[in-house]
C-alpha cells in the first residue's frame, strides 16, 4: 500500500522499518529549506483506521514525552485521510534486534534495565501504565534505551481494570490475564526483559500461548545460571513474584535495588582482581 518516495503531508517515505496488525512503520524524511530530518512514521492501514484509538495513542504519547528514556512524539495528524503518528527515529534499532545475537553482558543488561526503569518511573509519575513493555518496544539511541509504542497504554485512573486482555503474553504478569493493569504489571514485564538479557531466552519459553499463560500463572521460571550474582538473581525473582504485593512496588524501588546490587558486584570484582594481581606480583617482588 505504501511506497518508497511516497509523500504523506510533509513526510517522504524512505523505507519500511516495521509492520504489524495496526499497519506499518516507515523511516521518513521531513525536508525543509534549512534541514532534512529523519523520523519514524507510524501509518495505520486506511481500512482499519480507528481515529479515536489513534487520537488516544497520540494523546498518551504526548503526555509521556519529555524524558531521555522515552522516545518523544513529534507529530500526529491526518493528511488526505491518512492518519500518522511521528516519533524520533532510533537509528540503533530495538533491544529485540540486539537480543537476536544472544544474551547481554551482566553490566550492560543491568544498566539498560536501569534506563528502562527511569523511563517507567517518569510514565508512572504521569499516571501512565505502558502495558506492553517488551524488547520490540525498547528502542536504542546509542546505548540509551527509550520506551516507545503507546498504542495500548492507558491512564491509571481510567483503565486499571479492563475486560480486554491486551499486551504481549510472554511479558504479561499473572494478573494481567484478568485485565488488571497497574505499576506492578509493568514491573513484571521489566523483570522478564532483564531475565531475557541475562539468560538469552524467556523465563517462560513455552511456544503455545495457552501453555505459556498456564506456566506464568502456576509454574516457577528456570533459575538463572551461576554466572549471574545472587544480588541480581534476587531482584529478578522479586520482579517476577506471582503476587503483586511481593514485587517491587514502584519502578524507583526496583531501579535503586539494581543500582545498589550493581555497585556491590563491581566492588567485589575489583577486590577479586586486586587479590589476583597481588598473587601474581608477589613472587616477582620477592625475587
Amino acid at each position: 500500500m505504501f511506497q518508497i518516495g511516497q509523500q504523506i503531508g510533509p513526510y517522504t517515505l524512505l523505507k519500511p522499518i516495521g509492520k504489524g496488525g495496526f499497519g506499518e512503520v516507515w523511516l521518513a524524511e521531513k525536508r525543509s529549506q534549512l534541514v532534512n530530518k529523519r523520523v519514524a512514521v507510524k501509518l495505520p492501514l486506511r481500512e482499519q483506521i480507528n481515529f479515536d484509538a489513534i487520537q488516544q495513542e497520540a494523546t498518551v504519547w504526548e503526555k509521556a514525552s519529555g524524558h531521555p528514556n522515552v522516545l518523544p512524539l513529534i507529530d500526529a495528524d491526518i493528511y488526505d485521510g491518512q492518519a500518522i503518528i511521528v516519533s524520533e527515529y532510533a537509528e540503533n534499532g530495538s533491544l529485540a534486534d540486539k537480543l537476536k545475537h544472544g544474551k547481554a553482558p551482566l553490566e550492560i543488561a543491568v544498566e539498560k534495565t536501569i534506563g528502562i526503569l527511569n523511563g517507567l518511573e517518569f510514565l508512572h509519575s504521569r499516571q501512565i501504565i505502558h502495558r506492553d513493555i517488551k524488547p520490540q518496544n525498547i528502542l536504542l539511541q546509542g546505548n540509551t534505551p527509550r520506551l516507545a509504542d503507546f498504542g495500548i497504554s492507558r491512564a491509571m485512573n481510567t483503565d486499571t481494570i479492563s475486560s480486554v486482555v491486551a499486551g504481549t503474553d510472554a511479558y504479561m504478569s499473572p494478573q494481567a490475564f484478568d485485565g488488571k493493569r497497574d505499576e506492578q504489571t509493568d514491573i513484571w514485564s521489566v523483570g522478564v526483559v532483564l531475565y531475557q538479557m541475562l539468560k538469552g531466552n524467556l523465563p517462560y519459553p513455552q511456544q503455545h500461548p495457552t501453555e505459556r499463560m498456564f506456566a506464568i500463572l502456576t509454574k516457577e521460571f528456570e533459575p538463572l545460571g551461576e554466572e549471574v550474582p545472587s544480588e541480581i538473581k534476587n531482584i529478578v525473582e522479586k520482579a517476577l513474584a506471582k503476587q503483586p504485593a511481593d514485587r517491587f512496588q514502584t519502578a524507583t524501588e526496583m531501579r535503586d535495588a539494581l543500582k545498589r546490587s550493581l555497585a556491590i558486584v563491581q566492588n567485589r570484582q575489583i577486590s577479586e582482581d586486586y587479590s589476583e594481581l597481588k598473587t601474581e606480583v608477589a613472587p616477582l617482588i620477592q625475587t
